[in-house]
């Protein structure tokens, strides 16, 4: 049994990616991104194009995500009561010697500890390759199979989220959804008010101090 082809938009997908990391290892070469940086983007957008070909595979089988799973935590297991009868606290650390400390390794900088700058548009105007790879990105967001797709998929908007922020892609209108309205602001009241220019003078004549000196 063959595995099926993958979806067109998955390969189209997977070799933007592609044409985006060659890009970004130009920025690197020339010390534009941090080589750990260029790592962990690296990374992520391999594991990216994974989960978009899943996404679009299931959406493909089922028209719409899989339910989210329901986590539940495993309950330590009870402890057996002793069958015999008590023994003396000094006998049993006789008998159970305590063990060595083992020491502890400290972990080595790996590029998962990176921070991936959040800044909308980071990426752009780094390189012509990667604002090549924003264009055609922009113009695919709007392309009526893919617009179909991710009204039918909120997962699949999530995974393109980020990627969209990194190179200042908007999604189509009515994708995202609305942003929450914003209460009203407070207006700060003032400690004291505004002389005027004439009463300044007044004061300054009268030799009484000047209100908040």
């Amino acid at each position: 049994m063959t595995d099926a082809p993958p979806h067109p938009l998955a390969s189209w997908f997977a070799e933007f990616l592609a044409f985006l990391l060659a890009g970004i290892a130009e920025c690197g070469g020339r010390r534009q991104i941090a080589g750990p940086l260029t790592i962990r983007l690296q990374r992520r957008f391999n594991k990216m194009a994974r989960r978009f070909a899943a996404l679009l595979a299931h959406l493909a089988e089922f028209g719409a995500d899989a339910p989210v799973r329901a986590y539940h935590r495993k309950q330590p297991p009870a402890a057996a009561a002793p069958q015999g009868p008590a023994q003396d606290p000094a006998q049993e650390a006789a008998l159970d010697p305590p063990k060595p400390a083992v020491p502890r390794r400290h972990a080595l900088p790996l590029p998962q500890a990176v921070r991936v700058p959040n800044r909308r548009a980071w990426l752009v105007g780094l390189s012509i390759n990667i604002n090549c790879a924003a264009g055609r990105l922009q113009d695919k967001m709007h392309d009526p199979e893919l617009v179909a797709l991710l009204a039918a998929s909120p997962r699949l908007v999530a995974l393109l989220r980020p990627l969209c922020r990194m190179l200042g892609v908007e999604f189509a209108p009515g994708i995202l959804p609305p942003p929450p309205p914003r209460a009203p602001r407070k207006p700060r009241p003032r400690r004291w008010r505004v002389p005027r220019r004439g009463d300044l003078l007044f004061l300054l004549r009268m030799g009484k101090p000047i209100p908040g000196t």
